[in-house]
């Protein structure tokens, strides 16, 4: 009988083990790949809650994401420190570009949405490297990976516009 339980608790073990495991990474998320998309959605969401508005521009150096966000006609930037996530500054840049406010005016994709859809579609096993907005009649949130590929995400319906590397 002993012999019985010292199996099932091994076979118990194995199981969670093998479980654990297989939850390690998310879509475009591998274990060389740096900062995990979910983590880079975290910091956006804080910057936003922090500036009072709608993040537009995102560049991750050094384990800080810079946050640009449109709030109350300005461009506020917000210093992320990822490791917690938390700010460590916050800066107002000045008049929010009119053409920045014009394409964010008419999206409703957030950043936010376009970094969840490009990671889930990008191949390679690098981390969200930049996001920009792309400005036009094909308005799109471009997301740039530290692998060198990049996925455009639209401003408009939140559909892959394209996909490289």
């Amino acid at each position: 009988m002993a012999s019985l339980r010292s199996l099932a608790a091994g076979l118990s073990t194995l199981g969670l083990s093998l479980a654990l495991a297989g939850c390690g990474s998310s879509p475009g998320v591998g274990p060389s790949a740096g900062v995990g998309y979910e983590t880079v959605i975290a910091a956006v969401v804080l910057a936003e809650s922090e500036a009072g508005g709608r993040a537009f521009e995102l560049e991750i150096e050094d384990g800080t994401a810079q946050v640009h966000v449109a709030a109350a006609g300005r461009e506020v930037e917000v210093d992320v420190d990822l490791a917690g996530p938390t700010v460590t500054d916050r800066r107002d840049d000045g008049d929010l570009d009119p053409d920045d406010r014009a394409t964010m005016d008419a999206a409703p994709t957030t950043l936010a949405d376009a970094v969840r859809v490009a990671a889930a579609a990008h191949d390679g096993d690098g981390s969200v490297g930049e996001v920009s907005l792309e400005h036009g009649a094909d308005a799109a949130w471009k997301v740039a990976f530290t692998d060198a590929g990049d996925v455009a995400v639209s401003v408009a319906d939140g559909t892959i516009v394209r996909s490289a590397g």
